[in-house]
Formats: structure tokens, C-alpha cells, sequence
């Protein structure tokens, strides 16, 4: 289904798996969701799988905004992470900017918070929010990143206007 209005909030999760989800804001409604395997161990196929799945998305869906999870690593995290969701990240933002669209980031404690009202909520309560909320079934944590990441932005949107008023 391809969607043309203009208010079509695309949520990513960067990762070894790309978390994509896409909403009709207007509506709240959920028009796509998936998870994407981009290329271990080869970083430049990564990348270019990367830009290439993210160039076909913005393509078909035209979005208005673009909203990403932040970067957040635990103690133990290798120290090559940390450029490696930097590249995916950047690879991100120039697809957005080549279009000129709005990237938002929001942390996951803060993504919790909205989607659950618990900042220190399990990945398991927030699979079970999404499934319920939204009456899919998530293939794996990427995927649901992306639904509640695009969602939490949809929600701070409403918040921000609300508060406008």
C-alpha cells in the first residue's frame, strides 16, 4: 500500500537488523512494519543496503518526518559499536537530508516511558504494547523498536500541540 499524504512518520532502528515501521500520522494508523538483515561483517554492503532499503522507503511511502531511536550503549559494549550505529546512523540522516525531512531522535528509557508509562520497562512489555496496541505480530525486537520509536514520535507530536493550546 502505498501512502502520498503528507504526513507519513517513518520510524528506524538502527542495527545489524533494521527496524522500519511506517504510520499515517493523521490517523495513528500503522501502514508497515518489518525487519531488515543488512550485511554482517561487510561494512560497505551494510551501508549501501542500508541506503538502498531506506531510498525505496522514502520513494514509496513520502514521508514528512523521520524518527530514530538514539544511540544508547551498555557498559559492556565492544568498542567498535559505537562507529558502527555512527555510520549507520549517518547513512540515515543523508538519505533524510537528501529529501530534506526531519529526523528526531528519542532515547529508549524515553520510548518506554511513552509507550508503556514505565521508563525502566522490559523489551517483553513493549513487544506485548505493540502487539496488543496495533493487532500484529513483531518478528523480533528491531522490527518492535521501529513501531514504538515512529509511535512515541506520533505521541510527543499530539503532547507538543496539546500543550500549544
Amino acid at each position: 500500500m502505498t501512502k502520498t499524504a503528507s504526513d507519513i512518520v517513518i520510524g528506524l532502528d538502527l542495527a545489524q537488523k533494521l527496524g522500519v515501521s511506517v504510520f499515517d500520522g493523521s490517523s495513528e494508523k500503522l501502514l508497515f512494519s518489518e525487519s531488515v538483515a543488512l550485511f554482517r561483517g561487510d561494512t560497505q554492503k551494510r551501508l549501501l543496503r542500508l541506503r538502498e532499503v531506506l531510498c525505496e522507503l522514502f520513494a514509496r511511502y513520502q514521508p514528512s518526518e523521520i524518527a530514530i531511536e538514539d544511540v544508547f550503549l551498555p557498559a559492556k559494549t565492544s568498542p567498535r559499536t559505537p562507529i558502527a550505529l555512527g555510520e549507520l546512523r549517518g547513512i540515515a540522516r543523508l538519505c533524510a537530508a537528501e529529501r530534506d525531512l526531519p529526523v528526531f531522535f528519542y532515547a529508549p528509557r524515553q520510548v518506554k516511558m511513552a509507550i508503556t508509562g514505565y521508563g525502566n520497562a522490559s523489551k517483553q512489555d513493549v513487544i506485548h504494547w505493540i502487539e496488543n496496541e496495533f493487532r500484529i505480530k513483531v518478528s523480533d525486537d528491531n522490527e518492535a523498536d521501529a513501531v514504538s520509536i515512529a509511535y512515541t514520535h506520533i505521541l510527543m507530536r499530539r503532547f507538543s500541540l496539546q500543550n500549544q493550546q
